[in-house]
């Protein structure tokens, strides 16, 4: 057997309050997390005038919408553009006699991308604000409403 096998443990003992002079306590020190400032928060916000705020996100959302229809119309005459091609290289005046079969495929194509404009608007319009605003306005509505009843 070596030397530090033939060891037996120490057992360590405090004098006078502190550990023995040959053995240091580990001590682990931790910084405490600093707390982000105002500033930091609102960096990545956009900022808007008061009132101005729903007018400015609807904004920014009919621009979305806008970009999917140009995109969506894009694809379509891309694909128009990709038919007429082909069928003019397979046969002599194929682009006029596969006009209405390169539009109705140019067609789906612009369908199926703008499907989803539906659903932007309905997203951008609804929203909390504007449910507020529209459940005011219904109760106003609707006293004026009880008052000319007949």
């Amino acid at each position: 057997m070596s030397e530090s096998e033939n060891k037996k443990p120490r057992v360590l003992r405090r004098s006078h309050g502190k550990l023995q002079p040959e053995i240091k306590p580990i001590v682990l020190e931790y910084k405490e997390r600093r707390k982000k400032s105002a500033v930091e928060t609102d960096k990545g916000k956009d900022q808007y005038s008061d009132g101005l705020e729903d007018v400015q996100v609807l904004e920014g959302n009919v621009v979305r919408v806008a970009q999917r229809a140009v995109r969506a119309l894009s694809k379509g005459v891309d694909t128009y553009e990709r038919e007429r091609q082909r069928s003019a290289k397979e046969k002599t005046d194929g682009a006029i006699e596969d006009f209405f079969n390169n539009s109705a495929k140019a067609t789906s194509a612009y369908l199926k991308e703008a499907s989803d404009i539906p659903v932007d608007l309905m997203e951008s319009i609804n929203t909390e604000s504007y449910r507020k605003r529209l459940r005011k306005n219904l109760r106003r509505s609707s006293k004026l409403i009880r008052l000319f009843r007949i």
